[in-house]
């Protein structure tokens, strides 16, 4: 009977528990993707009145997960927001916790220390979440953000919105724990012109790696990839001396010698050059100078660049040939500058040509270029850029600490004294004292990093050449001016930080892939491997790879060209650390 009664027993517990086949899925809200993933949406905005114009325009835009706080907040970007970017950070806004307890929840994104961004954003968004529902592998919610700007404290110039709606609804992939899909409409107020819209956007690639080796893996596969593309635009070359130099230069960068076919095409092309303009332009001078230098940068060298370590001294044993066109195009550099702007430069076309930043820059490159081959740069040449440069920066800005380096232990190290963040401009305007343009952060990446090449130039002289660069009196003001605008501009980037558009800029794509390469040089120069609390060239890197179209490019042949640069860390540093205080 007891034998029975145990069957009997078993029997009933046998059929009571039920053994799963396959594990629960998460059913957990959060950005669960490895640190180094990168997420890119192709985005459709469609008017809702048509009086407007009925077009529908496209977009792209890129999600960094190590942008995200632990429970899946976005953290604060700034310097030119874009529409689409901003409601895919509002979308991203997911609470962290399991679904069952979920329900609802709210977040606060505030931008009030951000003027730039509040032509299309209010100082504050209210934004409020309704989870509405969720499958074994999908939650779906419903999201309204709200915002006005305060009219006690509004931007002090240009234009800005007055109230900001945006409703939306959402697709989290829970077994990969990213934003898979948004959709909804924005709608805001005067005074910056806003069209509402209808908004969709799509989750198109994505990459995500489990530690840095397995990214600079695919890096190296991009890298070859890029160059291979960049193999079939020689047609570009052929009437651009300007991208003729850039391509050689990115090939010897990008790990080709200097006889292979593509590479031996372009130093060809570079240097064909008529008597009426020797030069296509500035940046042409500039590209040419870098590439010439690059044919005599040694493997040991490349190596000491790779680690992000700097060599103490140059030796560029170049030939009497290239020595005599590097000499040439100093003295053209230096020859095309107007008597009212000394140490700046526009396109070199024709005279009268306005001067930008950018031009300067590349001149700024080609003389760092002649200097480290041993090339005699035009004595105040150094001294008049220095201090015009000065004129495309902001005179004030908001105080910013600086971030130094990071410990071991993952603490943050700062400065001691903050930074006044003031970001440099294309143009200015020339007034009594100039004033300059919007700010942006390619042109902030451009500043900084002539202000860091004349300063390595600088130091390169001897005791009589710097004496006689701008006298012993003035050395000190200059250096200082000089130091504190390299930090100042250092100080905007980080204040500014963005990595999936060109901060300042209308679209954000704007001169976005000379914006990443400008922060390479930046990187470089510093060196830093960290603005911010941010890896800048992990962040970078992840953008472009997930980026990549499938030819290996990214569009034009100077963006390809860009963006291999910076892939390949292109950029020679300098003699020395010369930031910091």
């Amino acid at each position: 009977m007891r034998r029975i009664i145990l069957a009997t027993a078993v029997l009933v517990l046998a059929v009571s528990v039920q053994v799963p086949t396959k594990a629960a899925p998460r059913q957990e809200l959060s950005w669960s993707c490895a640190p180094l993933t990168a997420l890119r949406y192709t985005g459709k905005w469609t008017p809702l009145d048509t009086r407007f114009g009925n077009r529908e325009t496209n977009s792209e835009h890129v999600l960094l997960r190590s942008h995200m706080t632990e429970t899946g907040e976005y953290l604060p970007s700034s310097g030119g927001l874009t529409a689409g970017s901003f409601v895919l950070r509002v979308a991203a806004c997911v609470s962290g916790k399991t679904i069952s307890k979920s329900r609802s929840w709210n977040t606060s994104i505030d931008v009030s220390a951000y003027p730039a961004v509040q032509r299309l954003i209010p100082q504050t968004v209210d934004v409020e979440y309704t989870l509405t529902d969720a499958e074994a592998e999908e939650a779906r919610y419903h999201f309204v953000a709200t915002g006005t700007t305060d009219p006690d404290n509004q931007p002090a110039a240009g234009l800005f919105v007055r109230s900001l709606s945006i409703e939306g609804d959402a697709v989290f992939d829970l077994a990969h724990g990213w934003l898979s899909s948004v959709t909804g409409t924005w709608k805001g107020g005067a005074n910056s012109t806003q069209q509402p819209s209808k908004f969709e956007f799509e989750l198109a690639a994505s990459k995500t790696f489990e530690d840095r080796a397995a990214m600079d893996k695919d890096v190296e596969k991009a890298i070859a990839l890029g160059l291979t593309a960049l193999d079939g635009m020689p047609d570009s070359w052929d009437y651009r001396g300007d991208y003729a130099s850039l391509a050689a230069y990115t090939f010897l960068h990008g790990g080709r010698k200097a006889d292979h076919e593509s590479t031996r095409v372009a130093l060809e092309k570079m240097k064909k050059r008529s008597k009426a303009l020797p030069f296509v332009q500035m940046y042409h001078a500039g590209a040419l100078a870098m590439a010439i230098e690059s044919q005599y940068i040694t493997d040991a060298e490349r190596r000491l660049v790779a680690k992000g370590q700097s060599p103490s001294e140059f030796k560029r044993a170049i030939s009497p040939d290239d020595r005599a066109l590097m000499t040439e195009l100093v003295g053209w550099i230096a020859s095309k500058q107007e008597e009212s702007t000394p140490g700046l430069l526009g396109y070199g076309q024709s005279p009268g040509q306005p001067v930008d930043l950018s031009n300067t820059q590349f001149a700024a490159l080609a003389l760092a270029a002649a200097s480290r081959c041993g090339v005699d740069i035009p004595v105040g040449l150094i001294r008049d850029m220095g201090n015009g440069v000065t004129k495309f920066q902001q005179n004030d800005g908001p105080e910013v600490y600086r971030v130094k380096e990071r410990k071991k232990n993952g603490k943050w190290v700062y400065e001691r004294y903050p930074d006044k963040a003031r970001g440099f401009s294309y143009a200015f305007t020339p007034s009594e004292p100039p004033v300059a343009d919007t700010p942006t952060g390619s042109m902030t990446g451009a500043g900084v990093c002539v202000m860091l090449v004349l300063l390595d130039i600088y130091e390169s002289f001897d005791a009589d050449r710097r004496k006689e660069e701008m006298g012993s009196t003035e050395a000190k003001e200059w250096l200082r001016n000089v130091q504190a605008s390299a930090n100042s501009g250092a100080a905007w980037l980080q204040h500014n930080y963005a990595l999936d558009y060109n901060p300042g800029t209308i679209d954000g794509r704007t001169n976005y892939y000379y914006y990443l390469y400008a922060l390479e040089r930046v990187g470089a120069f510093t060196p830093t491997e960290f603005i911010g609390e941010h890896s800048w060239y992990e962040d970078g890197a992840l953008t472009l790879l997930v980026s990549q179209e499938e030819k290996g490019s990214w569009g034009a042949v100077e963006d390809t060209c860009f963006a291999i640069l910076f892939l390949s860390r292109a950029t020679t540093p300098t003699r020395r650390v010369i930031t910091g205080k």
